[in-house]
C-alpha cells in the first residue's frame, strides 16, 4: 500500500508536469497553498515545495489474520481491499502515517466480523462479508481523504481437527442423499411395478398379447422350429 507523498523542493523557471493520476500539492514554507491540475507549471517565486502521490486504485491485502470466531474457534483469514486516494490535502492533513492507520482499521473490522458470526455461519457467508466489511471502514477511510471500494475475505483457513470434521460431515451429508436418491429410485420401481400388476390384473389380454411377442422375440432371434402346443396354453385361452 503507497499512501505516502513524495516530496520534491521547487527550481525556479523549471517546468513541472502533472499527470491526471496523481495529485500534486504546492506548499510554500511548509504551509499549504493549493492543489495543482494536470498538465505543465512553471514557478518563479521561492520557498516552494511540491508533494506528489499516486490515485489510481490500490490493493491491500490484509494477510493471515488469527482471530476467534463467535463460537470461539481459531481461524485464520486473508483479506483484500480496493482503495483509493480521493482528497489527497485531507490526506496530508489528517495524519502522518496514513497507510498504517488504514491498515488497522481494516484489521480491526475482519476481526469483529469473524467475532460476530459462529465459524460455519462465517464460511457459508463467505462471499457476502463484502459490503459489510467495506462498510464498516468507509468512515474512518474517508477521514484520511481515502475511499474504499470493496473489502472482500478471499481465504479462509481452519484448524486441522475442523478440517476433518467438515469433511467428514460432508462425506455423511454425500452418503444420506444417495442413499436416499436410492430409496426413491426404489420407490419408484415397486410403484411401477405395482401399476403394471393391476394394468394386467384388470386387463388379463395385455399379457396375451405381451407373450405372443415374447415368442415373436425368441424366434426371431433364434434359429430353428419352435413348436407350441395351443392346448395347453392357458394363457392363449380368452377370458371367460
Amino acid at each position: 500500500m503507497n499512501l505516502y507523498f513524495y516530496p520534491s523542493r521547487v527550481v525556479r523557471a523549471m517546468a513541472y508536469d502533472v499527470s491526471d493520476h496523481e495529485a500534486v500539492l504546492l506548499l510554500r514554507f511548509g504551509s499549504f497553498v493549493r492543489q495543482l491540475k494536470p498538465g505543465r507549471h512553471r514557478f518563479w517565486r521561492g520557498g516552494l515545495s511540491l508533494l506528489r502521490i499516486d490515485t489510481r486504485a490500490q490493493t491491500v491485502v490484509v494477510q493471515g489474520q488469527e482471530v476467534l470466531s463467535g463460537d470461539q474457534v481459531q481461524l485464520k483469514l486473508t483479506a483484500t481491499a480496493e482503495i483509493a486516494v480521493v482528497d489527497s490535502v485531507k490526506l496530508w492533513r489528517a495524519a502522518q502515517d496514513a497507510g498504517a492507520l488504514l491498515y488497522a482499521a481494516l484489521q480491526q473490522a475482519l476481526r469483529d466480523r469473524a467475532a460476530a458470526c459462529g465459524a460455519e455461519e462465517f464460511l457459508r457467508q463467505k462471499a457476502g462479508h463484502g459490503e459489510a466489511l467495506r462498510a464498516s471502514v468507509a468512515d474512518r477511510a474517508s477521514a484520511l481523504g481515502i475511499e474504499v471500494r470493496s473489502y472482500d475475505v478471499r481465504d479462509v483457513m481452519l484448524p486441522a481437527d475442523l478440517k476433518r470434521s467438515f469433511a467428514s460431515a460432508l462425506q455423511q451429508r454425500q452418503l444420506a442423499q444417495a442413499e436416499l436418491e436410492k430409496s426413491r429410485a426404489e420407490t419408484a420401481s415397486l410403484r411401477s411395478l405395482a401399476n403394471a400388476a393391476k394394468l394386467l390384473r384388470d386387463n388379463p389380454e395385455l399379457l396375451q398379447l405381451r407373450w405372443l411377442q415374447t415368442l415373436e422375440t425368441l424366434g426371431a432371434e433364434k434359429a430353428g422350429d419352435l413348436v407350441l402346443d395351443f392346448g395347453k396354453l392357458d394363457l392363449l385361452r380368452a377370458p371367460r
